[in-house]
């Protein structure tokens, strides 16, 4: 798999392999961690760029598929959007701006 020039493909592969990880974390759990991994390997060999809100789907330390409430605890904090991975740890923030209201307000 050689990205270098077709990002499309790069992020169709990518939207594939963490779609089906989150799908198979309830009933496989080893191959969706297999696939977490694929899909983490992928994007760390920077042959094509991709969005943040697609890099924070992956923890960059056990490289598993974060998930809100399963695998993943997500939190609001100063202006920033926080996921602490529940299998190592590790702290991951991205910023948000807070003028930004919920629908319901």
């Amino acid at each position: 798999m050689i990205y270098k020039k077709d990002s499309k493909r790069f992020e169709r592969d990518f939207d594939w392999l963490v779609l089906s990880a989150v799908s198979l974390y309830d009933s496989d759990r080893a191959l969706s961690d297999r696939y977490s991994e694929i899909a983490y390997s992928i994007l760390k060999s920077k042959r094509a760029r991709l969005g943040h809100d697609k890099k924070v789907l992956i923890c960059k330390d056990c490289t598993k598929i974060l998930i809100p409430n399963k695998t993943a605890v997500v939190r609001l904090e100063r202006g920033f959007l926080v996921y602490r991975c529940m299998n190592c740890g590790r702290v991951r923030k991205t910023r948000y701006d807070k003028r930004i209201r919920r629908k319901s307000d």
